[in-house]
């Protein structure tokens, strides 16, 4: 059998650190454990529609939804090629970002528009952001009407952010650009 080996108190110091540096490395409390996984560079998460489309009410309609002022009951009158369609009008929340078990950062665009299931009869768009744990948003950038139009099938939102994502503790850090192109279509649908 082997002798046993008498460390001394520097030794003893120097084994306990050489075994907490990976679990400092791991993670500081912020935005949650990855079990003991060092940090890869942060992963794009997919634009997606995260609400809706969700039909209004026609007390909710927007003025103008239907090219001219919506009549009391939110149906209307004619419109181009259509007509006298009858005018529907919806709201949705659309996203994307970049994130992991560090946090994440993303961006939303809130849509309303309305449609006569032949042409889009209004739109309006605004983005919102979110940002936690090692992200951080560098840049906001948006919305811009980007294709279609009132009058068409579809109209078109887009916007973007830069981030950055910083590790506390060691110097790593990864820089990103993030898309967001929203459309909405005359029937109700939207797409990311």
């Amino acid at each position: 059998m082997g002798r046993a080996t008498r460390l001394g108190p520097v030794a003893v110091v120097l084994a306990i650190a050489a075994l907490s540096v990976p679990t400092a490395l791991a993670g500081t409390g912020k935005g949650g454990g990855n079990g003991g996984r060092a940090e890869s560079a942060p992963v794009a998460v997919p634009p997606a529609v995260v609400s809706g489309p969700t039909r209004l009410a026609p007390r909710d309609y927007p003025a103008g939804a239907d090219g001219t002022a919506p009549d009391s009951d939110g149906v209307a009158s004619p419109n181009g090629d259509c007509g006298a369609c009858i005018v529907t009008c919806w709201t949705a929340a659309t996203r994307a970002g970049s994130g992991g078990w560090s946090g994440h950062v993303y961006i939303y665009q809130h849509l309303t528009w309305c449609g006569n299931g032949a042409v889009v009869t209004y739109g309006s768009v605004w983005q919102s952001y979110e940002q936690v744990g090692w992200y951080e948003i560098g840049g906001e950038f948006g919305p811009w009407w980007s294709g279609g139009c009132l009058g068409c099938a579809s109209l078109s939102s887009s916007g973007y952010i830069l981030w950055n994502w910083t590790a506390p503790i060691v110097d790593v850090n990864h820089s990103g650009t993030t898309y967001l192109n929203s459309t909405m279509y005359a029937y109700g649908g939207v797409s990311v």
